[in-house]
């Protein structure tokens, strides 16, 4: 059977690879159906009531070897954790949940805005937040979509601090997985101001851009 990649968009990929160190955070906001609604679900929390920029977000982990050079060449490159709702009908693929994949995942077409956070982890910090993503995906924990629907209520209504109230176990979007290795590193960006269960991917940018430790694609 022939394996058919996405066409990567080489800039966003060079930004990145650019950006990697173990532990950072990256963001992207797209443009297809699923990533526009999340983006517009945050605009209550954007500066100029618009549509936030950001619609998924990501740990970077290991550089692997793999065979994506020219003429399938052996090259080395950014893999990445994640929990991401994955579905392909006309390829009868699904993935949804904790998984580890390659950076230009996030490089292609529908990719309007990119961005890596860096927090400094300690070498302990670094390989703590590794370690749980990995376990994460290992466990399977699981994309609860319903989950997006209380956080989005709990933005409407001010107050992201409380549990959401569509919070399963065994279950983390993006930006609750990204927040939840973090803490578990003791390094939470964002104490005491939104509850795990309701941080959003504009949540991370913004605490990212205060702490002055986002760098933007352009």
């Amino acid at each position: 059977m022939k394996y058919e990649r996405q066409k990567i968009n080489n800039r966003i990929l060079e930004f990145f690879v650019a950006q990697y160190r173990p532990g950072v955070i990256g963001i992207v906001g797209t443009n297809d159906a699923i990533g526009l609604a999340i983006r517009a679900a945050q605009k209550k929390m954007t500066a100029g009531g618009m549509a936030s920029l950001w619609s998924h977000c990501f740990l970077f982990g290991d550089l692997r070897l793999d065979r994506r050079g020219q003429g399938n060449g052996i090259t080395k490159s950014p893999y990445i954790f994640e929990s991401d709702l994955d579905i392909n009908l006309l390829k009868s693929q699904l993935s949804i949940g904790a998984q580890e994949n390659w950076i230009g995942k996030w490089c292609g077409e529908r990719v309007e805005h990119a961005a890596a956070i860096d927090f400094s982890l300690s070498d302990d910090e670094k390989d703590s937040v590794l370690a749980t993503a990995l376990q994460l995906v290992d466990d399977q924990v699981v994309y609860p979509v319903h989950e997006l629907l209380g956080t989005w209520f709990a933005i409407l209504m001010n107050k992201q601090w409380l549990p959401n109230p569509l919070d399963t176990p065994h279950s983390l979007y993006c930006s609750s997985f990204v927040r939840h290795c973090y803490r578990e590193a003791g390094r939470d960006f964002l104490p005491g101001q939104v509850h795990i269960s309701n941080t959003t991917p504009e949540d991370i940018a913004q605490a990212g851009f205060k702490a002055g430790v986002m760098s933007v694609f352009k």
